[in-house]
């Protein structure tokens, strides 16, 4: 496209604009030109516009995480509960009234992920299996404590 012809049809819709008769038309002009950079000159008082014209409404930033993604990281979460109930098994100092709410902190967990309507979808899927195996072995653990293996 020319730019003289750009120029021409700019020229055009300005000599248009002028022309107009409308009164909504030329209300959105003395709007739009109160928020110009250019001042208007008019012989009487200029427009102020009402209302909340300089408020920018603000948007809530939606983090936009894939299922998948969500269950990994809580998957990633019962993982660091077992590695923390492991080291409390390990150590020494710690007796099994301290190591307790470790143990139920992570049934609970795998019990949630495992419930997760996010998990249910695709049984073949190893991230489905590794859960299973996660909730499997936090249960044995469970139950193990319960009957007093570690004593």
């Amino acid at each position: 496209m020319d730019i003289q012809n750009i120029n021409a049809l700019s020229q055009s819709a300005k000599i248009s604009r002028q022309n107009s008769t409308d009164s909504h038309s030329t209300e959105f002009q003395t709007y739009l030109d109160a928020f110009s950079e250019k001042p208007v000159h008019n012989d009487s008082n200029p427009v102020k516009p009402s209302g909340n014209i300089h408020e920018v409404q603000t948007v809530q930033f939606v983090n936009m995480v894939s299922p998948r993604e969500a269950v990994a990281e809580k998957v990633g979460s019962v993982l660091d509960l077992f590695e923390r109930y492991s080291q409390d098994l390990s150590n020494p100092n710690k007796t099994l009234k301290d190591i307790e709410p470790a143990l139920l902190t992570m049934k609970h967990a795998a019990d949630d992920l495992y419930k997760d309507k996010n998990v249910q979808g695709d049984k073949s899927h190893s991230l489905t299996q590794l859960i299973n195996n996660l909730q499997v072995a936090a249960s044995v653990e469970y139950f193990k404590f319960q009957r007093g293996d570690y004593i």
